[in-house]
């Protein structure tokens, strides 16, 4: 019986590694495709921060996680990506979400920093915005199919809610550069993106407030990479109760103690219901 109960327990430990190794080879392949993206001449192709890269990296990603499935006898309903009635609304309401967040956190330093905001000196208002959609809406579901569908709902099936939401936050953040920085940046917002796609087995919903998220900022000249400004942010001569730097690092850890107490409300959650 001891040896039975020992094999059994060796065999589940090499099965939970074997799915830490796919998930990784998964993460490199991923990476293999922005890299061979970077080579291409054409500057329309040769990045994902364009819409028509962002999409090759996108069919590309499906291909491998199709393949993946097809080997583990897996569903794209287990992984987060079932395109039902319900997929739309959650992917608007994400977007409401991450523009609201935004909107609220600009506002605070506003208020509270020499912050200042105006309009931009870009005069075609519709163009920008319908343009910045498309590119981050390609952008936030090239990353979402990369870190929150195949890998977090393997990880989260052998290792359990918790390894599963850190470890891609973790990587999510990284892959943004090998900088500390980015665990307080990309890394939190990871752990929002792995929260809302676990709670309802969806990735619908956090692609729209990535995408949410993303896109006001890119409006608000933060990302001026994906899109040009619609509102431009400088700091002005008051001197504000706190400097824009502290506040920032004051909001980025209130929302890793947010992000850390929903994922944590989350798993007792499911421990009461199973």
């Amino acid at each position: 019986m001891n040896l039975l109960a020992k094999s059994l327990r060796l065999y589940l430990i090499s099965a939970k590694t074997a799915i830490v190794i796919k998930v990784f080879c998964f993460w490199a392949f991923f990476w293999l495709v922005l890299a061979g993206l970077q080579t291409v001449p054409l500057q329309s192709l040769g990045s994902a921060a364009s819409p028509i890269g962002a999409c090759i990296a996108i069919v590309a990603t499906l291909l491998l996680i199709v393949a993946l499935l097809r080997i583990d006898r897996g569903s794209l309903y287990e992984i987060g990506l079932s395109f039902t009635s319900r997929a739309l609304p959650q992917f608007v309401l994400g977007i409401g979400l991450g523009v609201a967040l935004v909107a609220a956190m600009v506002s605070a330093m506003l208020l509270l920093t020499p912050l200042e905001i105006e309009s931009s000196a870009n005069s075609n208002f519709l163009n920008i915005v319908g343009v910045s959609f498309v590119v981050l809406l390609a952008l936030a579901m090239m990353e979402e199919l990369a870190f929150r569908s195949y890998s977090l709902f393997e990880l989260r099936q052998a290792w359990g809610i918790r390894p599963a939401v850190y470890v891609t936050s973790i990587a999510f953040a990284f892959y943004h550069g090998l900088a500390f920085e980015n665990l307080l940046g990309p890394g939190v917002w990871g752990i929002f993106f792995g929260w809302m796609a676990i709670s309802t087995n969806s990735i619908a919903r956090p692609t729209g407030f990535h995408m949410g998220l993303n896109w006001l900022q890119a409006l608000m000249g933060m990302k001026p990479e994906y899109s040009k400004s619609v509102w431009d942010l400088s700091v002005g001569t008051s001197s504000g109760y706190i400097g824009v730097e502290e506040l920032g690092l004051v909001m980025q850890v209130v929302l890793l103690v947010a992000g850390i107490s929903i994922v944590e409300l989350l798993v007792a959650r499911q421990s009461k219901g199973a």
